[in-house]
């Protein structure tokens, strides 16, 4: 089929990429299609590329600041530990901050304490650990130690303290505010399964800033013992 130029209406020879009566230039299908090509991103497309960036960069954000975050407490936390000076002992050790001295007089095992108007009972499979202290007030002014400032970790796992109805063998919950020299023998009782075989019981001087750490370690012998028979 026959083809004009459409500047001038000179018909053209086949295949004729200018009209040489005029000079225009022929419009070819190649060409529409490259037209066709160079148009930009569909409009979906670019709303795609916003609504994710909206989303994503707030995400983005959010992560890094919490991983910043989380390095400074770690940091932290690990300066708390570095700055508190650790005593280590056992049954039998005084060890001293520097309000207390804390004597750890024994550690006995309970499968249930009595008393006149109530028996406290573990649970099935578990007894009472109670730590009996004596604890002198060295300091110059009045002191306050509590339960709250033990901790317990039975085979390096995290221990709560037990609060029971009873007094033991003459010794209160270790709850009290202790005068100058004044002193009194307490106890901290935790629940833990029969076959436990170390506990670590700490007593921090500060829980809220720097001061002395004092550990008694106990090794559960008869649990030991009938484990490796």
């Amino acid at each position: 089929m026959a083809k004009f130029c459409t500047n001038c209406g000179k018909e053209l020879e086949e295949n004729a990429a200018m009209c040489l009566n005029c000079g225009k230039l022929v419009e070819s299908g190649n060409n529409k299609k490259d037209g066709k090509k160079k148009k930009g991103l569909p409009t979906w497309a670019i709303v795609l590329i916003v609504v994710g960036a909206v989303v994503l960069i707030p995400i983005i954000l959010f992560v890094v600041f919490s991983f910043l975050i989380y390095r400074n407490i770690s940091d932290a936390t690990m300066d708390y530990i570095e700055e508190n000076e650790v005593i280590v002992g056992t049954i039998g050790d005084t060890l001293r901050t520097d309000d207390f001295k804390i004597t750890l007089t024994d550690a006995l095992m309970y499968s249930s304490i009595e008393g006149q108007y109530y028996t406290d009972t573990p649970m099935d499979g578990r007894e009472y650990l109670v730590f009996f202290f004596d604890v002198e007030n060295i300091s110059d002014e009045s002191e306050y130690i509590s339960t709250y400032n033990f901790y317990g970790y039975v085979d390096e796992r995290k221990a709560h303290v037990e609060y029971l109805t009873n007094d033991i063998n003459g010794a209160v919950e270790l709850n009290v505010n202790l005068d100058v020299g004044e002193k009194v023998s307490g106890y901290v009782a935790f629940e833990v399964d029969t076959s436990w075989q170390n506990f670590e019981i700490r007593y921090f001087e500060n829980l809220y800033g720097s001061g002395k750490t004092l550990i008694f370690n106990v090794i559960n012998d008869e649990s030991t013992q009938n484990q490796n028979a």
